[in-house]
């Protein structure tokens, strides 16, 4: 028999395409292309509902508002020190410590992908902000805010960072025990720094809403760009 074709050959060979493909299977999920066209046809109708006033946008904001609202001065101190976790300043650092970092490892897409994200995201939140010219809320402030109310810019640059981080998880750390926790403490962080922005009283319940449907939008829509100019030929 020619030794080509000899069984621990092709046993070989074997393992060689099975640990392949699972690590084609652990670095590839589906494309994320239908599911960022739903979260933004969702973002588009919320932020009409918003922009137009409607009587459920009020009831949904009042609702909020009174489960949020207390005086507990232990609450306060939390709040308004977790809240500067989503400052533009503060997320402007992580990002360029992010982008350093995996150039560093080579990871030359995941860099730009995590920089491009950030930079359309936060823009495009800018240019909404100054088109809907929702004012903030006329209670005392907890904490200092200026500019107009939605979206609420918290809320999203940290869906966009943290839901960065998250996809990072998903495609560069093989444990599946270490990816379960890490995407459950990054999906908490927006959902944690959107409450502070309400209970300091600088954002109305819908604008944070309004803000972790665009960084959600721009996370997976994001990802479908990526998914299809590196992963998909990446691991073809």
């Amino acid at each position: 028999m020619d030794n080509d074709y000899n069984l621990p050959h092709l046993l070989e060979i074997t393992r060689g395409e099975i640990f392949l493909k699972k690590k084609h299977n652990n670095l590839t999920i589906h494309d994320t292309l239908i599911p960022g066209f739903i979260f933004l046809i969702l973002y588009v109708i919320w932020a009409l509902l918003v922009i137009n006033q409607t009587s459920f946008i009020h009831s949904f904001d009042k609702t909020i508002i009174d489960l949020v609202s207390n005086n507990n001065a232990t609450n306060i101190a939390i709040a308004t020190k977790l809240t500067v976790i989503g400052n533009t300043s503060t997320l402007t650092v992580a990002t360029i410590v992010l982008f350093i970092g995996l150039l560093f490892a080579k990871k030359f897409a995941y860099a730009f992908f995590t920089a491009g994200l950030m930079i359309c995201a936060n823009g495009y939140n800018w240019i909404t902000k100054h088109a809907v010219e929702r004012h903030r809320p006329l209670v005392h402030h907890l904490v200092y805010a200026d500019g107009y109310s939605f979206p609420s810019g918290h809320s999203v640059g940290s869906a966009t960072f943290f839901g960065i981080l998250i996809v990072l998880t998903i495609l560069l750390v093989k444990s599946k025990f270490w990816q379960t926790i890490l995407i459950i403490i990054w999906a908490l962080f927006p959902l944690f720094i959107g409450y502070t922005r309400i209970f300091c009283h600088v954002h109305y319940p819908s604008d944070v809403v309004g803000g972790w449907l665009e960084g959600t939008t721009f996370v997976l829509l994001g990802f479908s760009v990526l998914y299809h100019l590196y992963l998909n030929k990446k691991y073809e």
